[in-house]
């Protein structure tokens, strides 16, 4: 994502002015059919490419097998049905308010109560879930054909069923909706193959660089793969095989996907200028989810399900994962996201106080130094590399490490990059509200108080406890740095910039005490 290049290019930026900073003190659509997935499919195996078998001997195979081949030669030429007018069915649950049309018996919107969202699909015309029939290389998209209707009620389970009877053939699609659960399971007759294709979606809300959260996102081998929003607008369309855990569309905070009980083996995202969608092959009876992005939802669904959720990259997943179990686990305390981040802070602060305190010593013998490396300054001043030279063993002599002050920012790395993809991936943290202007800790700071404040703590540090007898360029890095960061803060999360200058001023209050203790 772009957001995570600036955040890497801004940190690169800074931890490049620290260590020049100490270095200095040495010397430094067209519309497309739906037809055209027809085509895209049979490209995906060899044995898509096999001829219909002719219907010689039609008389002697079962009547259903004459149903069979009489409904598939009609593929070619049935055209979608216009949508009856007069009702389309509705099933509400606990969760979930649920549209689906009689012609097709597709699922058209699904509004979900609890965030008061409706997701519907990006072009109009299409549907949220779809089916095809597969037989050898025919295709036949259920879409075009008129169900009859039944909705029945067992207990706090509802049941849809779409039935249509084509001569003897009967051509049947059956949803089970839970009263609380955001899985919905679809049983469909006749036992064939079965393409189910899921629609790219929209919720209607409106993020800051929404489409880099979205697209195509799915697990191999348990292991989270995507295809953003954009790519699947343009170029080839992409076949995807393998063991496949599970495979769907999500936005920012929502998604819709075939969830098996274990796993698929392909599937196609068909790449259009209207209407992105992905084509999962599966057996008759199948299982979807349709709700939001929340870890413990998720993984209650199937495990490792969760991983849908973008926690960055994969070496930052496990320590995203524990930040997110972190912060829900003291909010249920708390209640507030904000004072959460605050009470993260202190804690990361403690953690990192033996660091800290090298850092700190070491920074104190750099300042002592100060005296002895302005002399060698002015004795090599034409013979820079005699001077690195005689500079690296004063270092080696006092026992100072030149780069000790950045170790505690490396070691925050991968902790604002986790912070990061929690503030911006996490539902629970989407709209929540610190105090004032601060409504949305997952939004950046509307009034950019926090950076500025930020950029203040960031200069007052390297202002108190950098070497007051630098040079001028080293007196300019310390102004350069709060600016650098400050920029680069600017368009993230309040709820990143609130650690951070919290981060700051504990840190300050600690190198304070430690000076008055030395």
């Amino acid at each position: 994502m772009e957001d995570n290049k600036r955040m890497v290019l801004g940190f690169v930026l800074i931890l490049l002015v620290m260590i020049m900073f100490q270095f200095l003190n040495i010397s430094r659509q067209k519309k497309v059919p739906e037809s055209s997935v027809e085509t895209a499919i049979q490209e995906e195996k060899t044995e898509a490419k096999k001829e219909v078998p002719d219907n010689k001997g039609i008389e002697s195979i079962p009547i259903e097998e004459k149903g069979l081949n009489e409904i598939f030669a009609k593929s070619d030429t049935a055209e979608p049905q216009e949508k009856k007018i007069n009702r389309m069915v509705i099933v509400e649950t606990n969760l979930m308010k649920v549209h689906l049309s009689p012609t097709g018996g597709t699922i058209d919107s699904i509004c979900l109560k609890d965030y008061a969202v409706t997701l519907k699909a990006l072009n109009q015309d299409a549907r949220l879930l779809s089916t095809v029939m597969l037989r050898g290389s025919a295709r036949f998209s259920t879409d075009v054909i008129p169900f009859n209707v039944e909705v029945e009620e067992r207990g706090k389970d509802k049941i849809v069923i779409f039935s249509y009877l084509y001569d003897s053939l009967e051509i049947t699609k059956t949803y089970l909706f839970q009263d609380d659960s955001y899985l919905i399971r679809l049983e469909c007759l006749p036992q064939l193959e079965y393409y189910y294709k899921i629609s790219s979606f929209e919720t209607g809300e409106a993020f800051p660089r929404e489409a880099r959260y979205s697209g195509t996102v799915y697990s191999v081998g348990k292991r989270p793969q995507n295809i953003n929003k954009k790519d699947m607008f343009k170029g080839e369309n992409k076949d995807i095989t393998g063991t496949i855990d599970w495979v769907g569309y999500e936005t920012k905070y929502f998604f819709i996907g075939l969830v098996p009980e274990d796993y698929v083996t392909e599937f196609t995202v068909n790449k259009s200028p209207d209407n992105p969608s992905i084509f999962v092959r599966a057996e008759p009876n199948a299982r979807f989810y349709f709700g939001p992005l929340k870890y413990t939802v998720l993984s209650k669904a199937k495990e490792g399900l969760e991983d849908a959720i973008y926690f960055g990259w994969g070496f930052i997943r496990p320590i995203s994962k524990l930040l997110y179990h972190f912060l829900n686990f003291v909010q249920r305390s708390v209640h507030n996201f904000g004072f959460v981040i605050i009470i993260f802070a202190i804690a990361i602060v403690l953690v990192f106080s033996p660091i800290t305190l090298t850092s700190f010593r070491s920074m104190n013998k750099m300042q002592a130094l100060q005296p002895k490396m302005q002399e060698l300054r002015e004795k090599y001043k034409k013979d820079p590399q005699r001077m690195n030279k005689e500079t690296m063993q004063l270092y080696k002599e006092f026992g100072v490490n030149p780069l000790s002050s950045c170790l505690p920012m490396l070691l925050q790395f991968p902790i604002f990059f986790a912070l990061y993809s929690v503030l911006n991936s996490s539902i629970e943290l989407k709209g929540a509200p610190f105090i004032l202007w601060i409504e949305d800790l997952s939004m950046k700071d509307p009034y950019y108080v926090l950076p500025i404040l930020m950029g203040v703590s960031m200069f007052l540090q390297q202002r108190l406890f950098s070497p007051q007898q630098g040079s001028e360029q080293q007196k300019m890095l310390t102004f350069l740095m709060p600016i650098i960061l400050t920029f680069v803060f600017l368009s993230f999360p309040s709820g990143l910039t609130l650690y951070w200058l919290t981060y700051n001023i504990l840190t300050i209050s600690v190198q304070s005490y430690l000076r008055k203790k030395t």
